[in-house]
């Protein structure tokens, strides 16, 4: 965590690194980024690529100054809900500087027009400022691999309800299975001042 330079950007200097200036925690989640997998019964349009995932949320970021991760969320027992055993959520994390909250709520609202999240009345961007003590622990939040996995049931008045859990062995192979192509370069992105700091993090990853 010390050697990813976002610290550094925004004035989080050791032993506390408590930044000098706000940052965001905001999570863009777009129910179109969905991989379903092949033949998904009474679907109207095919999945997403990788590509096309990753493409539709840098679009919407632009403007920001930022670093952030796509997050795959596991969905099971879809069958009755959606017409397959399984889904894949893609959404995505990142932290943001630079900006007043005022501005950000601004931009908020702007790419809520363009997207819907997947549960009816739920957000597509999510906003929350970063405690000045929780600046690492966000970090390491944002580039955790999934431990969770995630089930729709439909309430009697229709609409659906979340739950989540610990994910299991079996779903933890079958997220590996689907994850295994992609490295972190395809699933790190960033904006404006972050770039700089997403490839030099990059080069130290790489190093490691």
């Amino acid at each position: 965590m010390r050697r990813f330079w976002l610290c550094a950007a925004v004035g989080a200097q050791p032993p506390r690194y408590r930044p000098a200036q706000p940052v965001w925690f905001v999570t863009l989640i777009d129910r179109c980024q969905i991989v379903r997998g092949p033949d998904p019964e009474g679907w109207g349009r095919p999945d997403p690529t990788f590509r096309e995932i990753r493409r539709t949320y840098a679009a919407a970021m632009t403007g920001l100054d930022y670093v952030g991760l796509l997050d795959p969320a596991l969905f099971v027992s879809t069958q009755r809900q959606e017409g397959v055993p399984r889904f894949i959520q893609w959404h995505l994390h990142t932290l943001v500087w630079n900006i007043s909250r005022a501005e950000l709520d601004a931009w908020a609202d702007g790419v809520r027009a363009t997207m819907d999240a997947y549960l009816p009345g739920a957000s597509s961007v999510d906003i929350a400022p970063v405690e000045p003590e929780d600046l690492l622990q966000i970090l390491w939040y944002t580039a955790k691999m999934p431990r969770k996995q995630y089930q729709v049931s439909r309430r009697e008045s229709g609409s659906l309800k979340q739950y989540k859990g610990q994910i299991n062995g079996v779903n933890a192979v079958r997220l590996y299975a689907a994850l295994r192509p992609l490295r972190l370069p395809h699933l790190t992105l960033a904006g404006g001042a972050g770039r700089p700091i997403r490839r030099r993090t990059l080069r130290a990853a790489a190093r490691w």
